[in-house]
Order: C-alpha cells, then sequence, then structure tokens
C-alpha cells in the first residue's frame, strides 16, 4: 500500500508545509492534513514600559504581539529563520538565533541586550527560556499570547490513516510528538521526522518503524528528512509486494 504522509501540525502551518512536499515530491504524493492542534490567540499582552527586548520562538506569537500593539521600538529575537521571516513583515528587526530554545538562549546570554526581556509564547514550551535568562542573571518577563489547543483527528482523516500502508509524519515538539503517537493505531507502520532529538523523544522508540531527526532544527532539513523517510517506505513496500 501507497505510504501517507500525515501532518498533524495547526492547518495553516500543516498546509504551507504540504505545498512544500508536493514541490519536491510532486502533485501524486498522498498527504493527509490533520491538525491535532489548533492556535486560539489571546491578543492581550503585559505593560511593555519597562521591556528593552522581545523574544519569539514561534510565528504564532509573533502574529499575536502585532495583533494587539503597534510598537516595535525593541531589540528582537527570534529562534530561527522562519519566525524572523514573520517578524521582518511585522516591522521588527528581529536577530536570529541557532534553531532551538537553549542555543537562541545562549545567544541572548552572549549579546547581553538591553533588560529586561520579555519572553512571548504559547501555553506550552518545550524549553522555558525565561527561566534559564533568569537563572543567569538577565532579567526575563514571561507572557502566554497564544494557546495550543489539542483537537481530534476527523473521521474523514482517521479512515485515511487506517485505509493507507504505513505512515510518515513531520514532528516540530515534543508535545506534538506525543499527540501523534496517541492519534496513530499501534498496528500502523510510523515513520517519524523529528525536529529535534527533543521532539523524537515524544514517540517511544518502541513504537517506531523509523526514525530520522533533522541535521539543523528547520523546516527545511525536516522537509528533507520526510522525502528521505517517504521514498524509503515507498521502496520497502514495493520489495514486499513483489515478494
Amino acid at each position: 500500500m501507497t505510504p501517507l504522509i500525515l501532518i498533524t501540525r495547526p492547518r495553516e502551518s500543516a498546509e504551507a508545509f504540504a505545498a512544500d512536499l508536493r514541490a519536491k515530491l510532486g502533485e501524486a504524493v498522498a498527504i493527509c492534513i490533520a491538525p491535532l492542534l489548533k492556535i486560539e490567540h489571546i491578543d492581550d499582552v503585559p505593560d511593555l514600559a519597562p521591556v528593552k527586548t522581545l523574544i519569539f520562538t514561534s510565528a504564532h506569537a509573533v502574529e499575536s504581539f502585532a495583533t494587539a500593539t503597534p510598537r516595535r521600538d525593541f531589540t528582537c529575537y527570534t529562534v530561527g529563520e522562519a519566525t524572523a521571516r514573520v517578524a521582518a513583515t511585522h516591522g521588527f528587526d528581529p536577530i536570529r538565533g541557532p534553531g532551538t530554545g537553549k542555543s537562541l538562549a545562549e545567544k541572548i546570554l552572549q549579546d547581553a541586550p538591553p533588560s529586561p526581556c520579555l519572553y512571548l509564547r504559547g501555553d506550552h514550551v518545550a524549553f522555558d527560556i525565561a527561566d534559564h535568562l533568569n537563572a543567569a542573571g538577565l532579567p526575563t518577563q514571561s507572557a502566554v499570547l497564544y494557546r495550543q489547543v489539542p483537537v481530534p483527528l476527523t473521521p474523514a482523516a482517521r479512515e485515511m490513516i487506517t485505509s493507507s500502508g504505513p505512515i510518515v509524519a513531520p514532528v516540530f515538539s515534543p508535545r506534538s510528538a506525543r499527540l501523534l503517537h496517541d492519534a496513530i493505531p499501534v498496528d500502523i507502520p510510523l515513520h517519524v521526522a523529528a525536529i529535534s532529538e527533543a521532539a523524537a523523544k515524544g514517540v517511544p522508540s518502541a513504537r517506531l518503524e523509523k526514525l530520522m531527526i533533522a541535521d539543523t532544527p528547520d523546516k527545511t532539513a525536516v522537509l528533507t528528512c520526510v522525502a528521505t523517510l517517504w521514498r524509503n517506505a515507498i521502496q520497502l513496500e514495493g520489495n514486499s509486494t513483489a515478494q
């Protein structure tokens, strides 16, 4: 049976990722967009009067902040290239981090920007930058600007999953990996492309048919992993059918 690429990111991000995959693998590739999280923005920010530096680790936080206030007169850090692009479109001059929360925190400490800092984030984070910076002596507040709300698979998505061959799925956080694990029947082979080792740990190794961790923590590297896993799964299915 043909492998199915399952994208469980929030819908807008999932559709963009699917478009990139079709450009890479062709329009005939089987893709199921089945968000397991939806984003609920909180268009409210704390008192910005004392804040000198903003820290963003997701485009969702940038969007929420940009909606809530027109102010852009801050030093601005983003976790990586994708978030930096969104910040730039909203009028910031972002300083791009290396791609993970921990590496961004280390860069901020090395740069010693004006403080206090304000870390703008979702209600779930894999690494709390504010805690890390405060522990190192750089005053940093934290504010939740969006919620990541779990949603179940739709009946149509469940039907596609159970009637397909192996599942190839990208995961971008430990939480999304856990939701993927919980959503997929245990008898379906699961091939996971993880953006980081932390994200990979969200799915028990015994549950995995195959795991690839991206060389760098960004969408481009995850796309490469998904494409490799998909091609390998196609080959394995072909060999199995031939036997």
